[in-house]
């Protein structure tokens, strides 16, 4: 294995790492891209549970921490993870070193509450601008 393995190696690992790291609401942040290929350079196959192949296309073999990330992410299984919001933009940014998407805050309990008293007052929030008004059913 030459050197450029390894840093392609460590780059994909590294993004990995930082998609499992935000994904999955780690702790610790992944060491430095460097250090990582230095570490495959010298042999080292396992971090953290996940198995790098370095001379693969795709050199992250496996993941036994979080089977659900790896699926979603390196086998492209979209029903890995359903509620992993930006999942084609995390697959993008560790196969294709694409940007990190934004953190999406979650929505607003209002929302919600105004979406269940809609629906209990049979409004189905439809009446709205490019929505037709629901027809009323007391007539």
């Amino acid at each position: 294995m030459g050197k450029v393995d390894a840093a392609k190696a460590g780059d994909f690992l590294f993004r990995y790492m930082v998609a499992r790291h935000k994904c999955k609401h780690m702790a610790e942040p992944p060491p430095p891209a460097a250090r990582l290929a230095d570490l495959i350079e010298q042999g080292k196959r396992e971090f953290d549970e996940i198995y790098v192949e370095p001379e693969a296309n795709v050199p992250i073999a496996g993941d036994d921490k979080h089977h659900d990330l790896f699926a979603a992410i390196i086998k492209r299984d979209n029903s890995a993870m359903l509620g992993l919001a930006d999942l084609a933009y995390w697959r993008n940014y560790v196969h294709f070193n694409g940007p990190i998407p934004k953190r999406r805050e979650p929505e607003p309990a209002f929302a919600a509450q105004r979406h269940n008293w809609a629906r209990k007052l049979g409004t189905a929030e439809t009446d709205g601008p490019g929505n037709p008004p629901q027809p009323d059913h007391a007539a």
